[in-house]
């Protein structure tokens, strides 16, 4: 039998390159992530200015959309994630030197939680999405119930999971630690599952039922596969970890470095990559421009002329 080689709280010889390479890879993510955010989100905001300045007719008074802040709110968690996957990363690499308890928990549970933020995230940018294009009536559970609902059972979820993540670090709570976290990821895996129960049905209502707003507009489609994609990345990875766990912390994936950063970290490397990558051709800001200059035809005075009309769905970003 060979004998297992410890070093510090892990069950194997950590590799401290990896988790450093990896903690500069979220790092450019964070600041590409925020970047791009602020900037797109600051040439929304002249649109909507414009949009608030538009001439309505009586009989329709209001314009759909919602304010840069709300859409920059709906990013927040996702950007948070990243910072969290950061700093596990960094807390990790501190750790295999210089072994301390509570470094070693911070680090755990950071990267144990981190993707529930993206979810987060996910859930409201769909539900908004859902909004802009007047189809939120085919979302399995009502849109003015959903967000809380999500919210409230990832919450839970995270929560038991960081409790557990603070009980791995001592043999005698180490199993109810294990037990908490196996409850929480169930927790969380189940309303992931509805979300993308959700998206594959609003997938399927888009393309048979569309509302005029898809009619006229592109990008719903793209915008949708790339967060129900996100979604089946996180319930892939939640559904490893469950296994991990049920299996015991002396399992083969527990012994083993390698199953984090193939199952775990590259996956949630690979999700906020991916929605960077298409974030300025596919974003909920590119789709609220799309949605009110599909409003706009119907609900500004026919007498405007077209160059106002032309101004108020794409004004200058001089």
């Amino acid at each position: 039998m060979v004998e297992l080689k410890y070093k510090g709280f892990y069950a194997y010889n950590p590799d401290q390159a990896a988790a450093i390479a990896f903690a500069v890879l979220f790092g450019i993510l964070t600041l590409s992530a925020s970047v791009q955010i602020i900037k797109v989100a600051h040439t929304s905001k002249k649109r909507i200015s414009t949009w608030k300045s538009a001439e309505l007719s009586e009989e329709y008074s209001t314009l759909r959309y919602y304010s840069d802040a709300k859409l920059r709110w709906t990013h927040f968690p996702f950007i948070l994630g990243i910072v969290l996957e950061l700093v596990g990363y960094v807390l990790r690499a501190i750790t295999i030197n210089k072994p301390a308890i509570s470094t070693f928990i911070a680090q755990s549970v950071l990267v144990l939680i981190a993707p529930s933020l993206y979810s987060a995230s996910i859930f409201m940018l769909f539900s908004k999405m859902a909004h802009l294009a007047f189809m939120e009536r085919y979302m399995v559970v009502p849109a003015k119930y959903s967000t809380l609902s999500f919210l409230v059972g990832d919450m839970i979820g995270r929560i038991l999971q960081a409790a557990g993540g603070g009980l791995l670090s001592s043999v005698s709570s180490r199993n109810t630690g294990r037990i908490l976290i196996i409850v929480g990821l169930f927790i969380q895996i189940f309303f992931y599952g509805v979300l993308m129960f959700d998206q594959i049905f609003f997938h399927y209502k888009m393309k048979t039922t569309p509302s005029k707003i898809l009619r006229n507009t592109n990008g719903w489609f793209q915008f949708n596969y790339i967060l129900l994609n996100g979604n089946i990345l996180i319930i892939a990875r939640s559904i490893i970890r469950v296994i991990e766990f049920i299996m015991g912390l002396q399992s083969y994936i527990s012994r083993h470095e390698w199953c984090l950063y193939v199952f775990d970290t590259v996956p949630m490397f690979l999700l906020p990559l991916v929605f960077l990558v298409c974030f300025r051709a596919g974003s909920v800001f590119k789709l609220q421009e799309k949605s009110v200059g599909a409003q706009l035809p119907q609900i500004l005075d026919t007498d405007i002329p077209l160059s106002e009309y032309q101004a108020a769905i794409n004004p200058s970003d001089k």
